[in-house]
C-alpha cells in the first residue's frame, strides 16, 4: 500500500509523528462567495477539499500520527505549540 496514510501509520508505531499541512487561504473565500453559479460550484468545490483534507487528518489521528492543519501565516505557531504540548507530555 502507498501513499501518506500507511507510511505515517507504520512510523507511528515507533516514533513521535507529525504532519504539518498548509491550508490554502482561499477556501474560506471560496465557501463565502456565492453570489452566481460559479461561485457557488467554486464553495462545492472548496468544499470538497475541506471534507476530504478532515477524513486523511482524522484517518492519520487515528493512527497516532498528530495533525497540524492551518492557513500558511497560522502554520508557525500552531507547529510550535504541538511542539510544546508533545513535550509538555513527555512523549519527545
Amino acid at each position: 500500500e502507498e501513499g501518506l496514510i500507511p507510511v505515517a501509520a507504520q512510523l507511528a508505531q515507533q516514533h513521535v509523528v507529525v504532519v504539518a499541512a498548509v491550508r490554502d487561504p482561499m477556501l474560506g473565500q471560496m465557501l463565502r462567495d456565492r453570489e452566481n453559479a460559479a461561485g457557488v460550484f467554486r464553495a462545492a468545490a472548496a468544499e470538497r477539499v475541506l471534507l476530504e483534507r478532515a477524513a486523511v487528518s482524522a484517518e492519520l489521528r487515528h493512527h497516532g500520527v498528530e495533525v497540524v492543519d492551518a492557513e500558511p501565516h497560522q502554520l508557525p505557531p500552531q507547529l510550535a505549540d504541538m511542539y510544546i504540548r508533545l513535550k509538555a507530555a513527555g512523549r519527545l
